[in-house]
């Protein structure tokens, strides 16, 4: 998978160090983690350091790719990532799973569709992936709608995830994205 994708906006490129203390600071808001199974809240340096630290090694791994995204100056918005489904998904195929957190002051300002929109295509041309998973806490709607703009469909299945941060059950709303169909899908 490539290492750096630039869109007009924005730039991303693997995580690294130097991305802790935007990202803890951004991470550490309940309005984050709260809809995201596995970010504690509150979000420390600790966890930062422990969480950024085991990136390189996922990547080579070639089973993890996940980039930060950054403005075109370099300031640092949150995260994307893909990665590979070891287990099955609930119609017995195999996929990648596509996530994503944006720190709050960068909500609503389509920064999450314009890096999906980039991810999902390098993933496609460097990949050859043919099937892509997501989710969302049913609570946070933006982000269904960010995955509809996507070319991500609502399957039946909402699955109940705990939450770290709030100690809570969630609903969850499963999606999917066939490549082929996608592509065959007329453009409005």
């Amino acid at each position: 998978m490539r290492k750096q994708i630039e869109t007009s906006r924005l730039t991303l490129r693997p995580l690294q160090m130097t991305d802790l203390e935007s990202m803890v600071c951004l991470a550490n808001d309940l309005r984050v983690s709260a809809n995201l199974s596995r970010m504690p809240h509150p979000y420390t340096h600790a966890d930062g350091t422990e969480w950024l630290g085991k990136q390189a090694d996922l990547w080579a791994g070639g089973k993890d790719y996940v980039y930060a995204i950054t403005d075109r100056d370099g300031e640092f918005m949150g995260a994307m990532g893909l990665h590979w489904m070891d287990r099955m998904t609930l119609d017995d195929s195999f996929a990648w799973e596509l996530g994503y957190w944006l720190g709050f002051p960068h909500w609503g300002k389509g920064y999450a569709t314009e890096a999906g929109q980039a991810v999902l295509a390098a993933a496609i041309a460097d990949l050859d992936v043919t099937v892509f998973v997501a989710g969302f806490a049913t609570t946070n709607t933006q982000s269904g709608h960010v995955l509809e703009k996507l070319g991500f469909y609502k399957r039946d299945a909402i699955l109940d995830l705990p939450v770290l941060a709030t100690g809570q059950v969630s609903p969850t709303q499963v999606m999917r994205r066939d490549v082929a169909e996608h592509e065959r899908r007329p453009r409005s």
